[in-house]
């Protein structure tokens, strides 16, 4: 993925007026936010009104939304979609606003996607920290077989028509995850992939397990003994079947010297999340988590590199890591 400075975005989008719209930032044309606010709190309850969706005017309408500290802006534009609104409080006296867009005939499990949004942020600010944009949003895209899930900032794209309710929460939320890493924190991801990738894979790993004791990776195969250990056993099981898959790539490869989509996958993705289990176990529960949260502070909005994780990190155990970070760099498994 692209590498790029920080900015502030000030948009302005014309279209007709039959089209909601969902997008990077916080929209400021109060007419059409108040109605999707209005909208969206309908469509929480327990009956979905597809219909309540009615545009002021059959000519053009004009949006504008504004973004600060973004490297990047989308917007995504449907006749049909359905909103869902809600708010999530993260901290003392901030509130940020939380959307949903989909399909009427999509999957249905979206009908609680604003639920699945606001733990996403909740369990990601309390382990990484706080998030600190205004809003966050998802948006079901239509039915294709290229899309699955896409990062932006404060918006993601989601296409999983045939996920349960366990998959559609973990997709969204791995999604929402890239905008601590690929997002706020802003890695050079063609230089060093893991960085993104693989630390997010760790957390939506992490998710899964204190949520639901499941793994999007290994599904019903699971076994019921398994899914009855604590929570950091039952990631030890997780990440011994991930490390027995062949994967001989050593994690510190550049996004160029993957041959396949496959190979950077099982490699930026879970070779890196197993790798993030073996610094947990070395140095403690509560040096891992201060790590994240001082790797955070000192080098969101600030792209951050290999050596400036492993300087936080050491100071976060107050202690050398060479061996463990020695690892980044070995071929096949741990």
């Amino acid at each position: 993925e692209f590498f790029s400075e920080f900015g502030t975005f000030d948009v302005q989008i014309s279209l007709p007026a039959q089209y909601v719209v969902g997008a990077t930032g916080v929209l400021q044309t109060k007419d059409e936010l108040d109605l999707y606010k209005k909208l969206g709190e309908e469509n929480r309850k327990d009956t979905i009104n597809y219909d309540l969706y009615k545009p002021s005017s059959n000519g053009n309408k004009t949006l504008r939304y504004t973004a600060e500290n973004v490297h990047d802006f989308a917007w995504f534009a449907d006749r049909n979609f359905v909103i869902q609104y809600d708010t999530l409080q993260i901290e003392a006296g901030k509130t940020i606003d939380v959307f949903s867009y989909f399909q009427p005939d999509g999957n249905s499990n979206w009908s609680t996607s604003t639920v699945f949004l606001k733990d996403a942020v909740k369990f990601y600010s309390k382990w990484i920290g706080n998030y600190p944009y205004p809003t966050v949003a998802a948006v079901e895209g239509p039915a294709n077989q290229s899309s699955g899930g896409m990062e932006y900032p404060m918006i993601t794209l989601i296409t999983q028509p045939d996920a349960d309710a366990e998959g559609l929460d973990a997709v969204i939320t791995h999604e929402v995850g890239h905008n601590w890493f690929q997002g706020i924190l802003g890695s050079n991801e063609r230089e060093y992939p893991w960085m993104d990738e693989g630390f997010n894979t760790f957390f939506e790993f992490l998710y899964e397990a204190v949520k639901y004791k499941s793994n999007s990776i290994f599904g019903a195969s699971i076994p019921d003994e398994v899914k009855q250990l604590p929570t950091l056993d039952f990631l030890d099981r997780i990440y011994n079947a991930v490390n027995s898959f062949a994967i001989s790539k050593k994690i510190n490869t550049n996004s160029t010297g993957f041959k396949n989509e496959e190979e950077y996958g099982m490699t930026a993705y879970l070779k890196t999340a197993t790798w993030m289990f073996i610094l947990h176990q070395a140095i403690g529960n509560d040096a891992f988590f201060k790590g994240m949260n001082l790797y955070f502070d000192e080098w969101k909005f600030k792209h951050p590199y290999p050596q400036d994780f492993k300087k936080v990190f050491e100071k976060a155990a107050g202690r050398n890591l060479d061996e463990v970070f020695n690892l980044l760099n070995k071929e096949g498994s741990f």
